[in-house]
């Protein structure tokens, strides 16, 4: 099932990737609906760590199925391309 962007509730988040990006954003724990995403905004993927799922492990450009941890909306990630994925370093909730 796909979730309205606009009616979920987001937590904003900053995510520092394996090949240095820091990027900010907004994380739900939902699959979020394409079509209801804000213009220019992008959605990613997070999977979890096998052994926890609290713990971040990477971001995929595209479905994750096995270990979603939920999804991560953005500005598009330059040098970043669909189907690929990259660890998350570190991360943090900015609230």
């Amino acid at each position: 099932m796909l979730y309205d962007y606009r009616k979920e509730y987001k937590t904003p988040m900053s995510l520092v990737l394996e090949n240095g990006f820091s990027i900010e954003g907004e994380f739900i724990d939902l699959r979020i609906a394409t079509d209801t995403l804000p213009e220019g905004k992008v959605w990613y993927h997070i999977r979890h760590s096998d052994d926890d799922w609290s713990e971040l492990a990477s971001l995929k450009n595209g479905c994750v199925v096995v270990n979603f941890c939920g999804t991560f909306v953005c500005d598009p990630i330059s040098d970043f391309p669909l189907g690929s994925e990259l660890e998350i370093t570190d991360w943090t909730y900015l609230n």
